[in-house]
């Protein structure tokens, strides 16, 4: 689920992600590598190489966060994220696209960020074309560490329920643990999701 975050202005992200079940050899990795530009006024404009799979793709596009009821309401810390994608599709099924918007606040005691919306994609990046629902929330514990949990409807590789664990570190570092459940056996296969991000 894209976070509502965005890279600061003249600010690089690097993302890796992998997704593995060593128990399964016929299909125990995917991987997807993520790179954004921070270009100011809380947009973000990116790269995303995508190994799952439905998808050998690349992914080229925007992302932005712009703050909402940040005078009257600025504990909130309320954000509306959108983002669009164009995906090339490097086993012969053409371009296509992947857009998604959210909103998002925090609990002003808890701190917790819960945000909810919707996407949708083409068949050159989750197999067939598609859209629906994505939920998600982000629980601070101390100053190091975030409880995350993030759902995907649908039939699809990105059909998922992820809970996990994010790890601050020095530096603009994070690692991120997780395990993915798929919404329906039919359509995916549970496994560890690890990601590996920083700014610099």
């Amino acid at each position: 689920m894209p976070s509502a975050d965005i890279t600061p202005k003249g600010k690089h992200f690097l993302m890796h992600e992998t997704q593995t079940r060593p128990w399964n050899p016929g299909r125990s990795w995917t991987g997807t590598n993520f790179y954004a530009l921070g270009v100011g006024r809380e947009t973000e404009i990116a790269v995303t190489s995508y190994n799952l799979g439905a998808a050998l793709a690349t992914g080229v596009g925007f992302k932005s966060a712009p703050g909402l009821w940040g005078k009257s309401h600025p504990e909130l810390e309320a954000k509306f994220t959108f983002g669009q994608m164009a995906v090339f599709n490097h086993r012969g099924s053409g371009l296509g696209s992947f857009s998604y918007s959210h909103g998002s606040f925090r609990l002003p005691r808890a701190r917790t960020r819960l945000s909810a919306g919707a996407w949708t994609a083409t068949r050159q990046l989750i197999g067939r074309n598609s859209g629906g629902a994505m939920l998600g929330a982000e629980h601070p514990v101390g100053h190091r560490f975030t409880l995350v949990c993030e759902w995907l409807s649908g039939r699809h590789d990105f059909g998922y329920l992820v809970p996990g664990l994010t790890v601050h570190l020095p530096r603009n570092q994070a690692l991120v643990a997780g395990y993915k459940v798929p919404n329906y056996v039919s359509s995916g296969k549970s496994g560890f999701v690890l990601e590996y991000g920083i700014v610099f």
